[in-house]
């Protein structure tokens, strides 16, 4: 057993998926240094993001919530096919704000031009420029995803799309920034057949919402 671990399991972190589960569900919350967070990070089996003195150890994700991530991956895909400018993510990739010290894991993100990247560690990276991001709610992290991620993300300077998707109805809440006067401002979409747009692109709810069953 390495350092690192013996190290986290001090600290009483888990560190296998059996160890995550066991726990229940919802995240979960530890004080912690951003030394503590990437080592953590190297060594668990499930997603760890990191707020400002907190880690939060996440739970897994639902076979819905998993189906309209891929949904909305492959309309971000489908708009933007040929376009080297869009760069596309997972949830694996995360964006860090090395401002205020807090490293989310969306479900899914762009970088618009070059991603400029911060490193963790050699081998463990984020992005620092994200222009979207997308979160699929659920209940056990929606009060987390409007009450920390949402400011959080307001402060990137590059973002200019933030897309909160409902997995229990129909419901995209869209909050971009103006153009004209770079404020942010939402929009509420809870009908299959309306369309919203992501720089001059449509996305339509029937495509996020194709299969899924409420």
């Amino acid at each position: 057993m390495t350092t690192a671990i013996l190290q986290a399991e001090e600290k009483k972190y888990p560190i296998t998926l059996d160890e995550r589960l066991a726990l229940g569900e919802g995240d979960l919350r530890y004080p912690g240094t951003m030394d503590d967070y990437v080592q953590l990070l190297e060594f668990a089996e499930y997603p760890v993001e990191y707020n400002d003195g907190e880690i939060i150890v996440m739970s897994i994700a639902s076979d819905k919530h998993e189906q309209i991530v891929a949904n909305i991956l492959g309309a971000l895909v489908n708009i933007f096919k040929g376009d080297p400018l869009y760069k596309k993510y997972g949830s694996n990739r995360h964006v860090f704000d090395s401002i205020d010290a807090k490293a989310w894991s969306p479900d899914a993100s762009i970088v618009k031009g070059e991603p400029e990247i911060y490193t963790y560690k050699p081998g463990k990276t984020a992005n620092l420029n994200p222009w979207l991001v997308v979160e699929i709610l659920s209940k056990s992290t929606r009060s987390k995803d409007f009450g920390e991620k949402l400011p959080s993300y307001r402060n990137f300077s590059s973002m200019r799309y933030i897309l909160f998707i409902d997995q229990y109805q129909p419901l995209v809440t869209l909050h971009y920034r103006s153009e004209e006067d770079m404020r942010w401002k939402s929009e509420d979409f809870n009908d299959l057949v309306q369309f919203f747009q992501i720089d001059d692109k449509d996305i339509s709810l029937a495509d996020i919402y194709e299969n899924i069953s409420f």
